[in-house]
Parts: structure tokens; sequence; C-alpha cells
């Protein structure tokens, strides 16, 4: 299958997850248009951020398929766009690049999974997120939030992988993984590292609160005993 790509910088999408984009490249409102008027898909796929310039070798070989599902069309053709992912694609050769890249793709989905393993990857990576969740939210001092995190194993390993504040070649690597235990093992690890860290935050936060509740940010200022 032959499809238009759009490369870019620092974002890596996944299959069931929407984008907000807003398109302003020439070639790029062509190829939206020309997507919404035919009711097709392109190809978001991660450029390689220290490239100078787009080419077959600085453009990723794996990426997720896009559907436009809301569009805001504003001054100058330019356009504000929400983008489901949907399958994730390969490579297979590039078939162009003038006024935008194009290539034929195949597409790919996890190996089959034994079950050993799997529903425990699956129960751990939701309860460390939630667990995230609840530490951004106190440091935030925010409530909360109601959280409806996927059913399904693999829906979940997509959904954390696109959320949490990842590099691109780390979001890459597991957008490539034709694992779904492997993508979740792996996140256990992201996970914990990012639940240490807003644990140490909100510890210091809360630190500074008492200092101030102490007066002066803890610093002694005039006292009665002189």
């Amino acid at each position: 299958m032959e499809i238009p790509l759009f490369p870019l910088p620092n974002l890596v999408l996944f299959p069931q997850v929407a984008v907000p984009l807003h398109i302003f490249e020439e070639r790029y409102k062509l190829m939206i248009n020309r997507c919404i008027d035919q009711e097709d898909v392109f190809g978001l796929i991660l450029l390689n951020e220290s490239a100078e310039s787009e080419s077959e070798d600085s453009i990723s070989r794996v990426g997720v398929t896009a559907r436009v599902v809301q569009v805001d069309r504003l001054e100058d053709g330019r356009l504000n766009i929400l983008c489901a992912g949907e399958s994730r694609f390969r490579i297979v050769e590039f078939t162009g690049s003038a006024p935008y890249w194009t290539a034929d793709v195949e597409f790919f989905e996890d190996d089959p999974e034994v079950e050993e393993g799997l529903q425990e990857a699956y129960a751990r990576v939701s309860r460390l997120y939630r667990r995230a969740t609840e530490l951004t939210s106190q440091l935030k001092e925010m409530e909360i939030p109601d959280l409806d995190l996927p059913d399904s194993p693999v829906g979940l390993s997509y959904m954390v992988s696109y959320v949490l504040d990842l590099g691109s070649p780390r979001k890459q690597e597991l957008l490539e993984s034709t694992s779904t235990v492997f993508r979740l093992r792996s996140l256990i690890d992201d996970l914990e590292s990012a639940i240490s860290q807003l644990q140490g935050q909100v510890a210091r936060k809360a630190i500074g609160h008492k200092a101030i509740r102490n007066g002066d940010l803890g610093k002694p200022g005039q006292s009665e005993f002189r």
C-alpha cells in the first residue's frame, strides 16, 4: 500500500492515540486536504531530530497511520487537526518526495503472546500509572482525575508509551517492538523511575510549604530572644 508520509521531529504516535497537529507548510496543507477529501490516511513518522534535512536516511522506517477526525480551518489555508493513530507500518520502499514523501508500506501487529506474565504486567503497569497520576496531581495541587485505562494489555502499552515523558528514541523503540509483554515490562522501569522523581518533587514541595508556614522560608528574622 502506498501512503503519503508526514515526518516530524520529537513526535512518535501510537495506535489508539489521538494527537493534535497544526498544519502550515504548503506541501502538508495539500497532503492533509487530499486525505480529508479522499478519506485516506497518512503516515506520521519520526524524523531524526539532528538531521539537517529530510532524506531517506533521516526518516525512521516505522510509523503509524493517522486519520483526520477533526479539522479547524484557519487563515491562509492553515489547519488545526486532530488525528487518530490507527496501524503501525514499516516502509518497504520510498516512492517519491515531491511535493511530500510517499512510500510503499506493510502493516504489522504484535506477535501472538503466551498468556504467562501478560496479565501480571498489565496489572502492574496500570497500578504504577495510577500512582504516577496521583503524585502528579498532588504536585500540581489538582484533583486526582478518574482514569479510564484501556482494557487490553496492548492498548495500555500504547497509551502509556505515548503519554510518558520519554525521549523520542525511547518511544520509537517501544513503537517498533512486536511484543506486548516486552513493551509493558519496559514501561514498568520507566514508570518506577518517574514515580521516584515525582516522590522527590512532592517531598521537596512539602518541605517548602512547611518552611513558609514557619516564616521567612525558614530564615531567622527578628527574634523575641535577644
